[in-house]
């Protein structure tokens, strides 16, 4: 039958919860759960780059009003990928930022650096439909540094003075909060305390049977989240086999290794934590002993977001209910957007049962300039 007509007089179309209602018990429950952080210090890391950060945006755009829209195009992209990325992690952020001000630094000297102009990655850091996906990190990392370097000589002539100033800031903020514990991987801390490890912090202490898939679009938030984790589980008992990383461009023995360690039954094997970045997002089942995932970050892409949970709210799921968790620091005007743009899709997600490209666009429009601290209410 290929006639809509006709296919609209035979077909029925049943979400997930339509089948829940009539019985059917392999598809479970999704809750989407918000971690609000409230109460930090207004000189907290995470909250004075996001200030600076708009500072930075508000004198670039003043700066560059009259200018040609391809430099207006190339600017906006430099700070849609420092505000992801400052969004993402500090850690991710302050490299980032190295690129863009060491770019500055060669357009003054007048050193240019040719570099084709395809900026997509400032965007969007690369998804698993991506040919990208099977890079190495430092493959990756590289195209990313030399897109941001294309994209900040395009608009670094005639940098004002408070401009330089606000790098510099950012920059001595960002260097010495990078290593640290940041609000959000506290609360992980605390969650992975109070439901995997209830002795976290004493030696030996012992892991029960729960398993938690953790998500970052970025490799630099992945490796923070194995550092400041790693240090966390120290001297808990196997802490060495807890957690492990699930990337693009990992071979597929090494992936197949890991889905079926994570797979497992927990009873005989001791990974507990698996850290993913998109490029691995679609087409792995994680759902077989594990029904808590956190986005650590949340991507812009609404479809992306939804892949995200799809590895653990899906067919054959054991529990009846799978927890996807955000995190939203509720000081900081960026996170207060990001939080309706989660619960609008999860609205869209229960109603339609999916995210129609339409919607997917409309969506990214509303994006398509970063977030600006001034139109959060918009």
């Amino acid at each position: 039958v290929t006639k809509k007509q006709l296919l609209d007089d035979v077909m029925v179309r049943r979400l997930k919860q339509d089948l829940r209602e009539i019985g059917d018990t392999d598809f479970p429950e999704r809750q989407i759960i918000p971690i609000v952080i409230d109460g930090l210090s207004p000189d907290a890391p995470e909250l004075a780059l996001a200030r600076l950060l708009q500072d930075y945006r508000t004198c670039r755009e003043e700066r560059l009003n009259n200018e040609a829209k391809s430099t207006q195009t190339a600017a906006m992209l430099v700070m849609i990928s420092l505000q992801k990325r400052l969004l993402s992690s500090i850690e991710a952020f302050a490299r980032t930022l190295s690129v863009h001000r060491k770019a500055i630094e060669r357009q003054a000297g007048k050193q240019r650096v040719v570099v084709g102009r395809n900026l997509s990655l400032l965007q969007e850091a690369p998804g698993s439909d991506d040919d990208r996906a099977e890079l190495s990190e430092k493959e990756v990392e590289a195209e990313e540094d030399s897109k941001m370097a294309a994209a900040t000589q395009l608009s670094a002539d005639a940098i004002s003075a408070r401009e330089l100033e606000l790098l510099n800031q950012m920059a001595a903020i960002a260097g010495s909060a990078r290593h640290q514990p940041d609000s959000r991987i506290k609360k992980l801390i605390e969650w992975i305390r109070d439901n995997l490890c209830p002795d976290l912090g004493q030696p030996r202490a012992q892991w029960n049977n729960r398993r938690v898939v953790i998500f970052t679009e970025y490799t630099d938030t992945k490796r923070y989240l194995e550092e400041q984790l790693g240090q966390a589980i120290a001297n808990s008992q196997r802490e060495n086999e807890r957690i492990d990383s699930f990337t693009g461009g990992m071979g597929d023995e090494r992936r197949e290794l890991i889905k079926a360690a994570f797979n497992a039954d927990p009873e005989h094997h001791p990974l507990r934590i698996l850290i993913a970045t998109d490029a691995a997002r679609e087409g792995v089942n994680l759902q077989n002993h594990c029904a808590d995932l956190f986005h650590f970050d949340v991507p812009w892409n609404p479809s992306r977001m939804e892949q995200r949970n799809g590895r653990i709210d899906r067919k054959l799921q054991r529990q009846p209910v799978v927890r996807c968790y955000y995190f939203q620091l509720r000081q900081r005007a960026e996170d207060r957007v990001i939080d309706v743009l989660v619960k609008k899709t999860a609205t869209i997600q229960q109603e339609l049962g999916s995210i129609s490209p339409v919607i997917e666009r409309n969506v990214g429009r509303l994006l398509d300039r970063g977030i600006h601290a001034s139109n959060e209410q918009s």
